[in-house]
This record gives C-alpha cells, structure tokens and sequence, in this order.
C-alpha cells in the first residue's frame, strides 16, 4: 500500500477529513518536490530530509477538530488559530505548534505559509 493509500486508510470513512488532508497534501506537492509520507501508530507524518508537519486524530474531547496538524518552526508565531505552542528545548530556537483543523476551509494561505516555512526550517535542520 503507498504512503497515499496508508494515509486515506488513516482516516477511515470520514470523507471530510480525506478532503481536508488531500488538500494540505496538494500544496506540499507543489512547493515541496521531495516529500513523503509515513504513518507512525496515531501519527502521519510530512517528511522530505526529516519530518516537518505531522497529523493525528483529535484527542478525547477534541470532537470538534477534523484532525490537529503540528509544525515546527524557529520563528516565534502567534495567532488565535494556534492550540498549543510548545518550545521543546528551551533556549533554542524551536518552536512546535499544534492548531486543530475543522474544514477543508482551515487549509488557507496562513497556514500553507506556516507549513512552508516548517518544510525550509527542517531543510536548514538536517541538510
């Protein structure tokens, strides 16, 4: 089974999330020509050179959120979208984000360039 077909399995039924994830993965596939996907237990993973966006399903309580996305970038964001900012080593410049995905509509031009900028930042990481 591809990485593509792991991750519509992922979801399961839910025809609303498929349509959301197909969209974030239409974008990275035209600004990020290497990645691909990996699916971990409860976690999908963006990766090209390393991970740098990952998806899972809302937790308990979180029936609201399609799926939450997290992304890692060393530029300090705010923003009313964000669920949870998490700076998992102090000191250092990294941040990660958690932000809940409701619609297809959530995948906009801001989050595109968040998810961009998590694509260049682990480009600069690991290369």
């Amino acid at each position: 089974m591809s990485g593509e077909d792991r991750a519509v399995a992922f979801f399961g039924s839910d025809q609303t999330c498929i349509d959301a994830f197909n969209k974030l993965k239409s974008f990275l596939d035209e600004v990020c020509s290497d990645i691909h996907i990996t699916i971990q237990d409860s976690l999908l993973a963006f990766k090209s050179s390393a991970g740098f966006a990952y998806v899972s399903l809302p937790a308990e309580g979180e029936s609201s959120y399609l799926f939450n996305l997290a992304f890692t970038t060393r530029k300090k964001i705010t923003s009313a979208r964000i669920l949870r900012a998490v700076q998992p080593i102090p000191g250092t410049p990294a941040y990660v984000y958690h932000i809940g995905i409701r619609s297809v509509m959530d995948i906009d031009t801001e989050l595109k360039a968040w998810v961009r900028q998590s694509y260049e930042y682990s480009k600069l990481r690991f290369a």
